[in-house]
């Protein structure tokens, strides 16, 4: 069985992510003090260490240094997740066997994918389509589900809810569960079921607050016939529901609730502390290609596609987000600056650009580091490689750690 070791102080995330994991027979350590995973690794070593960072990480910093200079688990991969940073601060974490950095708050699903790659299991996931959002006015919550009924979602949903509940202080919290936007029929039952019961799981929910904006006959009749949903209001008006759970010591105006309601951020939005609710499904390509998690960004340069593959599985196996090239036009033409953390050039490219995109991109302002990556070369082009700014020359082929350790030890420079 494999073993995932969870370092993280934040109850939502640990909680929710071992649950999820152990339904597919994952083994799940966790240590709410960061002090102490060092120990916790050494005596349990696990397939992964998940990694949780604040803006102060002193102690999770002093792990990775002893992690990195510990034979017996220097080479154990690790995810992090983390504040927002700079890119060559995340590039950083490379050196220390760190695959992914996921900025919070995390899209579960890449989050989740990128477990299931590193630990070779192939990890159960819900896919429907689904947007769900958690607002709050007060005491009133409001719980928006669109497109279709996600377990995962809903399944996080539990854990969203408790965590809103306990960190506002709500003492008697009214939930409304709007649904008007989706088509239910009884092929929706069980997953409905799962919503409703996940919504009573939470820690001072009682059915009496629990109301239903819906205009599917089903969700009615899925709640008539329910012991356990005794209580709960089904309706079709919203005005409806907050007339009857409205606090008018704090507003008398139904319209103005159902307005600043509306106006208010979601909860996932003022929450960056854990996971996202929003999967990568659900928001722009630019957006999702902010939150892979790649530690390292590399380009690699190659005339020659079966050496070219190889290079690219050999860096994407440790977390790297790479972009191939077979020619240094089409390349120069798709350059960004700071777009790449490191360039991997064969120089004896078929169309003779080599050593000239070698000048050029080292003669860019915030050039990143290029390492020749070339079959054996005469001596007075190694030369010129190097006086051209080459940060190494190193001679196809190599072993996958020999090359990896070199590019990751050029990257350590550079920092």
């Amino acid at each position: 069985m494999k073993k995932v070791l969870i370092a993280d102080s934040h109850p939502l995330f640990r909680d929710f992510l071992k649950q999820k994991l152990s339904e597919d027979q994952i083994e799940v350590i966790t240590t709410q003090e960061n002090r102490d995973i060092y120990t916790r690794v050494l005596s349990t070593l696990p397939n992964l260490i998940i990694l949780d960072m604040e803006e102060e990480s002193e102690m999770e910093m002093e792990f990775l240094e002893k992690k990195l200079h510990d034979t017996n688990c220097a080479d154990i991969p690790v995810i992090i997740t983390g504040p927002k940073q700079d890119r060559a601060n995340i590039a950083a974490f490379a050196k220390y066997g760190v695959i992914k950095y996921f900025e919070k708050p995390v899209q579960f699903d890449l989050f989740f994918k990128s477990i299931g790659y590193v630990v070779h299991v192939p990890l159960t996931m819900d896919t429907t389509p689904c947007i769900l959002d958690l607002h709050r006015n007060n005491n009133i919550i409001f719980v928006e589900i669109a497109l279709g009924l996600n377990r995962e979602k809903i399944a996080l949903l539990q854990f969203k809810l408790s965590e809103m509940i306990q960190r506002e202080e709500i003492d008697n919290p009214k939930i409304v569960l709007m649904l008007s936007n989706l088509e239910l029929s009884f092929m929706d039952g069980y997953n409905l079921e799962f919503l409703i019961d996940n919504v009573l799981a939470c820690p001072k929910v009682h059915t009496k607050n629990v109301k239903i904006l819906s205009l599917s006959n089903f969700v009615q009749e899925l709640i008539n016939g329910h012991s356990d949903y005794e209580g709960i209001e089904i309706t079709s008006n919203l005005s409806r529901v907050l007339t009857d759970i409205v606090d008018t010591s704090i507003t008398s105006d139904v319209s103005d609730l159902i307005t600043n309601k509306f106006l208010t951020p979601s909860y996932e939005a003022q929450d960056t502390a854990s996971i996202a609710t929003r999967f990568s499904s659900d928001v722009s390509s630019d957006e999702v290609s902010e939150k892979t998690g790649s530690v390292i960004s590399i380009a690699i340069i190659d005339s020659d596609e079966a050496s070219l593959d190889v290079t690219k599985t050999y860096f994407e196996q440790i977390g790297a987000s790479c972009y191939t090239c077979t020619n240094g036009p089409e390349f120069l033409k798709n350059y960004e600056d700071g777009k790449f953390d490191l360039i991997i050039l064969d120089v004896l490219l078929q169309d003779q650009t080599g050593l000239s995109l070698l000048k050029t991109l080292h003669s860019k302002p915030h050039s990143p580091p290029i390492v020749v990556y070339s079959p054996s070369l005469q001596k007075d082009i190694v030369v010129k490689v190097l006086s051209a700014g080459a940060a190494s020359y190193l001679v196809k082929p190599q072993k996958q750690n020999i090359l990896i350790q070199k590019c990751l030890a050029i990257l350590k420079t550079k920092e």
